[in-house]
Parts: structure tokens; sequence; C-alpha cells
């Protein structure tokens, strides 16, 4: 599964996804973010650079995209954010977690969600049953405690 979109730079002799997944074996190669593309080889995951070189020597079982610096890495039943490194930002280890967006990325422990800053500490102390992403300073949130999905801001606190 490869994109035709060349790698960004204003290099015009990039070479296209296919182009690098075909000399460098991947089975996977996506889009670049943040100067860097997902690419899966003999099953495992890691992120490359435009010129198709793995970023770091570390591999994942699954990883995302970057945003804000960091993107989401699992190694078993164990979701974390890595740098553009591949070092992971933080020592905790959740259930899921989401990309991040406007300072914050979901992340699920004990079956609840939450959103938590770049460090991986939690922003606030309420949990919720469904979170979404930030977008205009609130994101979308569902609780068991609520009849109906509703808008929360950045403290964790009900905004509609």
């Amino acid at each position: 599964m490869v994109s035709s979109q060349k790698p960004r730079g204003g290099n015009k002799m990039a070479k296209s996804l296919q182009e690098i997944a075909d000399e460098f074996g991947y089975s996977v190669v996506h889009d670049f973010h943040e100067g860097l593309a997902c690419a899966k080889k003999d099953g495992k995951w890691f992120h490359i650079r435009p010129d198709g070189t793995p970023a770091y020597d570390y591999r994942y079982d699954e990883i995302e995209d970057f945003h804000e610096g960091l993107a989401c890495a699992r190694k078993g039943n164990e979701w974390f954010h890595i740098r553009h490194d591949g070092v992971p930002a933080y020592e905790q280890r959740y259930e899921e977690t989401g990309l991040f967006s406007e300072g914050l990325a979901y992340a699920m422990k004990n079956g609840k969600k939450f959103h938590i800053c770049h460090d991986g500490t939690p922003a606030y102390q309420r949990r919720f049953t469904s979170l979404g992403d930030f977008s205009n300073g609130s994101a979308y949130a569902a609780s068991d405690e609520e009849p109906r999905s509703f808008r929360i801001n950045h403290a964790g606190e009900k905004v509609s």
C-alpha cells in the first residue's frame, strides 16, 4: 500500500513513495508528515526520511504520523508517543493514544479516556467514555453521566 505523493521539500528529484518502497523493500509507505513517513518492513513499523532511509533504529508494532512533534507508537498492548528520533517521549503507557492537536492528545487507561500533555501527564482529572481531537479550542466528549455528547475545553470542562 503506497501513496503516489512525492515527499515535500522542494527537491524536484525526490523519489515517489512507490520508488522508495521498491528500493528499500518496504511493504507499506505512507505520506510524509513533519518530514517523516511511516513505513513497514518485515512486519515492523518505523519512520523514514524523504530519501527512504530509516529515521531511527527502533521498530514498533504500529505507529502513526507525526503531529506537534510526536507520533503514536505501539509495542505489544502498550501505546505511547515517540519523538522524531524514535525515542518514547515519556514513561507512561496507555491502552490507546491519539494524535496531538492544540497541545493535547487523547489517551485511554482502565477503559476511560482523557487528554494528555506532551509529557504524557493527564491534562485534567475527569474521565470520559469517548473523546475526540481538539479543534478551535474544544473537543467532542461523552460520558456515562451525560445522556448526550458535548464539547469540552482544554481543562476538561463542559462548554456545550
